[in-house]
């Protein structure tokens, strides 16, 4: 399955009356299309009457009829939302969907943000939330039930440098406000959905406001999604009822990762110095053969948070399991979609695209893997296949043929691969555990002596 392809929205939801906050560009502009395209009677309201104005010239040149209404409403004005909603009710005597999609974004570290920016991103999101969620529960529960539908983000669970804090906060507050809502509405006839997509791209948001230099840190290691993408997973999750959705779909994967590791809340001790200098010196060289010293299995302060959360989440059995059957084709995905620039976890723990030559069918074979780049320009890679026991085709591959190359943010080089052996491996083992210590468990875990690669440049 390409994690990367939305299925097409079914068109289950005819004659439906649905209500879309923020509707008129970006995500909620996708979602106010693909609703109308599977026959709902769209309500949309928007703060931009500039933005207004071009969804509904865009809509002239679509094909078909859509039902679709616009108004100029701002959501932080509560009695303006309120008299929206009435309208609409007083229309169709009925509310089936409200999607709240509205927010304010402004990317700002916390000293350049206004306490009016910040409290505004919470009253867009958040209190604008709340606020329309009261005035449709009980003309939905009058009726015939609903879906709420409320857009999060990956930014209100895993806590790392670029959103700004308010839109953080905010995201988080919006989660934790459904999450509540769906338990309190547990057994009635009205259903609760959260939308988390991750970096969206394709906004008009995006397009002008954001310069790549302030683009999420998660941009950097979850490959971004667009708002059809994310359109056509909220289609199907108000059809069928999910009470979450996440997009990209392994995201939970990175939540668990983060949340098994609770020390990270905490500032990382100093370790004395760098693994890798101290690998440097233990690198054996002609005059000065290393010596083996007992594994260690600390992490290093430098490392990121989510660097952290994912060597922690590496000695976990299920959360490998899991990652074993996601990342390698997210990782090719990511790869081919993005020309060689991107893999799963680039930002967080440093990953290559290794091509090596089949021993048996003589064609080319690419695999992602972890590396550790050394100063000389080479680069360590083990094959741990997840702690499974066989050893990984890659491996054997580059046992019967040693010339392979590597892609890594772009740029692929030759390479010639050797397999470490005798006091060089032990030196390469002892740092490369120091760091990433899931390379202790992989090890256990598979009951074989893991073989380390040197991949040297050609």
């Amino acid at each position: 399955m390409n994690p990367f392809r939305s299925k097409p929205a079914r068109p289950s939801l005819p004659g439906r009356v649905c209500l879309v906050t923020g509707g008129a560009a970006g995500i909620g502009w996708a979602l106010t299309r693909a609703l109308a395209a599977a026959g709902v009677h769209v309500y949309v309201c928007d703060n931009s009457q500039a933005g207004l104005d071009r969804a509904a010239a865009e809509l002239a040149q679509l094909p078909g009829t859509a039902s679709v209404m616009f108004a100029h409403v701002d959501v932080t004005d509560r009695t303006a939302l309120e008299e929206w909603i009435a309208k609409v009710h007083a229309e169709h005597r009925r509310i089936d969907v409200l999607v709240h999609n509205a927010a304010y974004i402004r990317w700002a570290d916390i000293e350049e943000m206004t306490v009016e920016q910040a409290q505004l991103s919470m009253r867009t999101s958040y209190d604008a939330l709340v606020c329309s969620v009261t005035a449709v529960l009980p003309l939905m529960r009058a009726g015939r039930g609903g879906q709420i539908v409320a857009m999060g983000s990956a930014a209100g669970r895993i806590f790392v440098k670029g959103p700004s804090a308010a839109y953080a906060a905010a995201k988080a507050a919006v989660e934790a406000y459904t999450e509540m809502l769906r338990i309190e509405l547990a057994g009635s006839n009205i259903g609760v959905t959260l939308v988390r997509p991750a970096t969206v791209v394709g906004t008009d948001f995006f397009k002008v406001h954001v310069p790549s230099a302030r683009m999420p840190r998660i941009a950097d290691f979850l490959p971004p999604t667009t708002p059809e993408k994310v359109a056509a997973a909220t289609v199907q999750a108000i059809s069928s009822r999910r009470p979450a959705v996440d997009i990209p779909g392994y995201l939970p994967s990175f939540y668990r990762a983060y949340a098994m590791a609770p020390e990270l809340t905490r500032k990382a001790a100093a370790t004395g110095g760098s693994a890798r200098r101290d690998y440097a010196a233990r690198r054996p060289t002609a005059a000065t053969p290393a010596q083996p010293e007992p594994l260690r299995s600390s992490g290093t302060h430098q490392d990121g948070l989510i660097a952290r959360a994912l060597k922690k989440a590496g000695g976990n059995a299920h959360f490998v399991h899991v990652m074993s059957h996601i990342a390698p084709g997210v990782d090719r995905a990511a790869h081919r979609l993005s020309g060689g620039r991107m893999l799963l976890m680039p930002a967080t723990l440093p990953s290559l695209m290794l091509t090596t030559i089949g021993r048996r069918s003589g064609q080319p074979r690419q695999t992602p893997l972890l590396c550790h780049l050394e100063s000389d320009g080479s680069y360590l890679v083990v094959d741990t296949n997840f702690g499974r026991p066989p050893s990984p085709a890659w491996s054997h591959n580059l046992i019967a043929t040693p010339r392979a190359s590597v892609t890594r943010r772009g740029s692929t080089l030759p390479v010639t691969a050797t397999l470490l052996e005798g006091t060089e491996r032990a030196a390469a083992w002892d740092h490369l555990v120091e760091v990433w210590p899931a390379y202790v468990s992989f090890a256990q875990r598979s009951g074989r002596r893991l073989r380390i690669f040197r991949l040297t440049p050609a």
